[in-house]
């Protein structure tokens, strides 16, 4: 008999399907309303490699109804490493990289082996809310290469139930889970696949929770797969989306990257083939989420069912983003674009206003301590992040809030991991670009000492330096792409205000990176107006004549991004316009 059986994959079918008739829309409590609860329960909903794009956030109709509908949605919240374990060690302990010493998915330089030996399991967002009364779990992916070969049932402080794969379960089937510590396998039946075993088995925790503890509080933590790579959705999903595609923004498949890095400039424009292999791809994540978006409707109807559902704050996002197309890039995660480092962040509970989208700046080390203040306590040491729990219950902007997020990638060191792990994260599509450009460049191998690339993102600007030539600075108010690199244009003390408050950043710890952050950042300063194409002082005749020149033009060489200052991808009428109404301007 297989460990999870098709009557409980029905069951999870059927909450999905009958919750909108038998589950009554919330109106959402007052704006400003702090709910009375000292220790509610908590529900963290955790994907694996999902963008903040809005094709994958609108096929998914329990997650528009459930959870945007009647929660928050911060439109701003970022990964300061988009790469899966180093996210997740920052998620767990509310510190940067740089503090964490977790860099990467693998040893030597990452990697649950490297958590582990740090001594960094003691002390987590899981161990601070178990010593404050919560029943604890933990359903699905834990940290990448978890467990090491001579303790496969290691369960880590803090967890009272741990239901974790041991080997591979990015491929949806076959796999070996660590439940409580005995080996439970799992074959290639539809009733196997991870999305349905991590809901069922949440489930179960439901139940059994408030069937034998209902005055205790709990905190359920489910980790899902989808839609990392290789995406492989429930037979009863494979026929869906049918021609859907990767979105089509302003940078993919940019045709002038004059402005970025040199390693970059080497790349060729992708190919037909090349697209309609990242759409297949696209389409088989919008198939995988699917099971993510009934998980939700069927963890919602377990806690109203359980009479939980009012004393329940869930958090819904994901670890990184992942570019599809953009730059020329294929499918792949690591680089400082929005693409990247932008996921999805919504939070529904009590005292959550309904409906309700900010767009202040939050980030992954911001998690640990927003918990931890849910469950009416704190992590033991000052973490680098800051609770989000004052924005929760308002629409007001905060007194007091972060100005700057702080970004650091480090690439795997050329002397890396070679031996495969069970549990390996395998490629996204196109790691084997990216394996190409690194063996082409050796300036991406880091070291313990650098990143590969560090940033800061501000509400209104992106600023990034890397190891070797290649610095970038986008206007993100207007170019949200990031299509055209202004700092060549940048004046030299706004340069050296950038380089001074980055310096910082990069070696700041608890307190030191809060007020950093907090402080004003450095003020947009141009040498040259945005207007002025040929760099002569004014906006003249000259300027208008030349963008009118380039106008439906290939954006490339003397038509190239300058002249786009509406920032689409194209020079048209409305870029002419925009020069043509800085006239004589200096």
């Amino acid at each position: 008999m297989k460990p999870v059986a098709n009557s409980l994959r029905m069951i999870v079918l059927s909450l999905a399907l009958m919750l909108s008739a038998t589950l009554p829309a919330s109106a959402g409590p007052i704006t400003g309303q702090i709910p009375d609860i000292t220790q509610p329960n908590i529900v963290v909903i955790l994907t694996d490699d999902q963008d903040y794009q809005s094709d994958i956030l609108d096929s998914m109709p329990n997650l528009q109804q459930l959870l945007i509908d009647t929660g928050m949605t911060f439109s701003n919240f970022y990964a300061p490493v988009p790469l899966c374990c180093p996210a997740r060690a920052t998620m767990l302990r509310g510190q940067y990289s740089h503090n964490t010493q977790i860099l990467q998915n693998t040893l030597p330089i990452g990697g649950f082996a490297l958590f582990l030996q740090l001594g960094l399991e003691n002390d987590t967002y899981a161990t601070a809310l178990s010593d404050a009364g919560y029943q604890t779990a933990l359903i699905g992916k834990y940290l990448n290469e978890y467990p090491n070969a001579d303790d496969l049932t290691h369960i880590p402080p803090g967890w009272d139930d741990w239901i974790v794969p041991i080997t591979s379960a990015y491929g949806s089937y076959d796999y070996d889970m660590n439940e409580n510590g005995v080996i439970v396998s799992y074959g290639n039946q539809p009733e196997d696949h991870i999305s349905d075993v991590i809901t069922g088995k949440a489930l179960d925790f439901i139940t059994r929770t408030t069937t034998l503890s209902p005055t205790a509080p709990f905190f359920l933590e489910l980790n899902y797969y989808a839609p990392h790579s290789p995406a492989i959705a429930a037979p009863r999903h494979l026929n869906m989306f049918p021609g859907a595609g990767a979105p089509r923004g302003a940078s993919f498949n940019e045709s002038d990257m004059s402005d970025k890095p040199a390693f970059m400039q080497t790349m060729p424009l992708l190919t037909e083939s090349q697209i309609a292999s990242i759409d297949s791809f696209r389409r088989k994540q919008l198939q995988y989420m699917q099971s993510v978006d009934e998980g939700i409707a069927a963890v919602i109807q377990s806690l109203t069912d359980a009479g939980q559902l009012d004393n329940t704050y869930i958090l819904f996002f994901s670890d990184n983003g992942l570019k599809m197309g953009a730059h020329r890039f294929g499918v792949s995660k690591g680089a400082p674009y929005d693409e990247d480092i932008r996921m999805p962040f919504i939070v529904r509970g009590p005292g959550v206003p309904a409906g309700v989208t900010r767009p202040d700046l939050i980030s992954m080390v911001d998690i640990a301590p927003t918990l931890t203040e849910l469950g009416g306590t704190a992590m033991t040491y000052d973490v680098d992040g800051r609770s989000i729990v004052p924005l929760l219950h308002s629409t007001v902007p905060p007194t007091v809030w972060r100005n700057t997020i702080f970004l650091e990638h480090w690439s795997p060191p050329a002397a890396g991991r070679t031996k495969p792990h069970p549990a390996g994260e395998p490629d996204d599509p196109g790691d084997a670009q990216i394996r190409q450009l690194a063996a082409q460049n050796p300036d991406l191998n880091s070291s313990l000492v650098l990143p590969d690339w560090k940033g800061l993102r501000t509400q209104q600007y992106k600023f990034v330096d890397r190891i070797g030539p290649g610095v970038e600075l986008y206007d993100m108010e207007h170019d949200r792409y990031e299509i055209y690199s202004q700092y060549p244009d940048a004046s030299p003390v706004f340069r050296s205000q950038l380089d001074s408050l980055l310096a910082d950043m990069f070696v700041c710890a608890g307190a030191a990176c809060r007020q950093l952050e907090e402080l004003p950042p450095p003020v947009w300063s141009l040498l040259y107006n945005r207007a002025d194409i040929n760099r002569d002082g004014q906006v003249s005749a000259l300027d208008v004549t030349h963008v009118a020149g380039c106008w439906q033009q290939t954006v490339v060489g003397e038509c190239g991004d300058r002249n786009d200052l509406d920032y689409d991808g194209d020079i048209d009428v409305s870029d002419i316009q925009r020069v043509a109404a800085s006239f004589n301007a200096s």
